[in-house]
């Protein structure tokens, strides 16, 4: 495994500061993932996982100079102080309205055509910008979420096939509801890229960054790939694993494969901050009874959302202290990862207090600033995607790519994309992958 930083994890990262646990990037992963829990198995750390906390199932939106519940059942939604009465009946009319439409749109569009203008406006946005810091006008339903496309394409309503999946996963013996977050006790995300760095030992070079990726003759269906690293050190292999970044991989696919690296120099990334925050319990006034909230825009607060990472796993701040963790910048605010850390953490600091009441300082900063930190999936993904793995397999047919730019952004797609890409080349043989 060639790591061109100098820990191997990318944005799996968790620091312990003055007994709070924060998250640089992911804050764990949602536990309906074959993939990812037969990963967590083979590392032995079953007994480390943590589930989210039932408190964390409410989720809210910051809208109209409040904090405001997100409904999760049609009463709920009808008692809503969200949407409008008219908002209302035009949502609930999504069981009489036709939806036939086979052409790619945006979130936006979709939720717009199934729910209306007020529910898309107040709903799609935040959502999106709380997984990717995208613009739901500009990111693809297709590509973030193709179930939805499924349920509609065989029941016609989007509320239909949800209620159909529930009644199907409650005639199955499954839970109905919503798969639970889940994290490591004692110290985060990053005890699943510490527990693979442990099990590859020696294995990994970290520093290791690959400038040069050649096809050297052909070995049976596959081929030789030769890589080199920036220290001029050089590698051979009949599979290679791209798993990097859409940017850099285009950068080392240009000679030898010139269409994937065209598809893949067209997915785009987005600049994001997080920023953590340690305070003292009784310093916030919020009854902190949820997973955190979200904001749309137009609401005269910067930052996307807030997390309230102690609530959800109480073992990431000390007792009688309070773990918040917020997400700025994005496809909507692009010029927030330009501040200086002094005026980022002021202006999360006025947003707190608008949200939350907080005017306490906090005992607790910590700041990552990720350049180029999230693909954005816009319309047209599906076929880029595609494209670059053709490209690739066509002019490379021993190497594949791995990343959380391809299928979904999150810790469970990165896993699966890369154990898919380690399948596909040790089905004709039982050789060896190199993980660059």
């Amino acid at each position: 495994m060639l790591e061109a930083d100098d820990a191997p994890g990318g944005k799996l990262r968790s620091s312990r500061i003055d007994g709070y646990t924060f998250d640089w990037g992911p804050n764990g992963f949602l536990a309906n993932v074959p993939d990812t829990l037969a990963l967590v198995r083979s590392l032995g750390l079953d007994e480390a996982l943590l589930g989210a906390t039932d408190e964390a199932r409410a989720r809210y939106l910051y809208w109209d100079g409040a904090l405001r519940a997100l409904p999760t059942t049609p009463g709920a939604f009808l008692r809503s102080e969200l949407v409008s009465p008219p908002g209302k009946l035009r949502a609930l009319a999504e069981f009489l309205i036709p939806h036939a439409r086979k052409r790619e749109e945006s979130v936006h569009d979709f939720v717009a055509r199934h729910f209306g203008f007020e529910v898309a406006r107040l709903f799609a946005g935040p959502f999106v910008q709380g997984i990717s810091a995208g613009d739901a006008r500009q990111l693809s339903l297709d590509a973030m979420f193709p179930r939805f496309r499924a349920l509609e394409a065989s029941h016609g309503s989007l509320l239909r096939g949800l209620r159909a999946a529930r009644t199907a996963a409650r005639a199955a013996g499954g839970a109905p509801g919503e798969p639970r977050l889940t994290s490591f006790r004692d110290g985060g995300v990053q005890r699943l890229t510490d527990a693979l760095a442990s099990a590859l030992g020696a294995r990994i070079r970290t520093g290791a960054r690959v400038v040069e990726l050649r096809s050297r003759g052909r070995s049976g269906s596959t081929g030789t790939v030769e890589v080199r690293t920036v220290d001029g050190e050089t590698f051979e292999s009949d599979t290679v694993i791209l798993a990097l970044p859409a940017f850099a991989a285009a950068d080392l696919l240009r000679e030898e494969a010139p269409e994937a690296a065209a598809a893949l120099d067209g997915i785009r990334y987005v600049d994001v901050h997080v920023l953590g925050f340690g305070f003292d319990r009784v310093d916030v006034p919020h009854p902190l009874d949820g997973f955190g909230y979200l904001v749309p825009r137009g609401q005269r607060v910067r930052s996307l959302g807030a997390l309230w990472s102690s609530v959800v796993f109480p073992d990431q701040a000390p007792d009688g202290k309070v773990g918040l963790r917020v997400l700025a910048g994005g496809a909507l605010d692009p010029g927030f990862t330009e501040l200086e850390d002094d005026v980022a953490i002021a202006a999360i600091r006025r947003d707190l207090e608008a949200t939350m009441g907080i005017t306490a300082a906090p005992d607790m900063v910590h700041v990552t600033r990720w350049r180029r930190g999230i693909p954005q999936f816009a319309l047209g993904h599906v076929e880029r995607v595609r494209s670059a793995r053709e490209g690739v397999q066509k002019a490379l047919p021993g190497v594949r790519l791995a990343g959380n730019y391809l299928d979904g952004v999150g810790v469970n797609d990165a896993v699966r994309t890369a154990s898919a890409a380690a399948r596909a080349l040790l089905a004709p043989a039982e050789t060896a992958a190199r993980v660059l």
